[in-house]
């Protein structure tokens, strides 16, 4: 039987060139893509290809350097995946080393302290704000103005005890609203400790 130059392909020419060939196509496709599972898949593949365009054969075509052909460029199809996959990996990673570099440069700078204290007086200010003006007043005076209780209430005309329940009642609001920082509530209590002036 003549495979080579016949116009047209048969079942059984195709499963005789199969017989023949896959081995010998499988070790050429692997010496390129150096995977014999991916050799292997590019060669099935490229007989499929070559039964299902058997009808688009030129006339007095070589049957098995069409077929060569045809896993020759499934091969360099592969490669070509591979390259742009290696490329992508290859961006990614070093996308990720640059993410790592500066996440490691900002953590170096980071101080958690520094980071509560503004939050916590954020939360101080907002709370202050919201106060009647005058528990405001007197509590601003005692820990932003060093005034004791006594001078506060001799400015304002009230008794020391008047300031003394003023300043108790604002630290029991900041440390309600500070409830949520409980787990620096050491610094917490230094930033209260230190607003705390007699």
């Amino acid at each position: 039987m003549e495979i080579l130059y016949d116009d047209r392909l048969t079942s059984a020419e195709l499963s005789e060139i199969y017989s023949k060939y896959y081995s010998k196509l499988v070790i050429i496709a692997l010496r390129y893509v150096r995977v014999k599972s991916a050799a292997e898949d590019i060669v099935t593949d490229s007989f499929v290809s070559f039964w299902e365009h058997r009808d688009r054969f030129p006339h007095d075509v070589n049957k098995i350097g069409y077929l060569l052909t045809i896993v020759k460029n499934n091969c360099l199809n592969h490669l070509t995946r591979q390259q742009n996959l290696l490329k992508l990996e290859q961006h990614l990673t070093s996308e990720n080393l640059r993410m790592t570099n500066e996440s490691i440069r900002a953590l170096g700078h980071f101080e958690p302290n520094t980071f509560y204290a503004t939050e916590v007086q954020q939360i101080i200010r907002r709370e202050l704000d919201k106060l009647p003006e005058m528990t405001r007043k007197i509590f601003e005076q005692n820990r932003f103005m060093d005034k004791t209780y006594d001078e506060i209430a001799q400015e304002l005309g009230i008794t020391r005890r008047k300031v003394t329940s003023e300043i108790q009642n604002v630290l029991a609001i900041l440390r309600k609203a500070l409830a949520d920082y409980l787990p620096v509530a050491g610094l917490i209590s230094v930033i209260l400790n230190n607003l705390h002036k007699y």
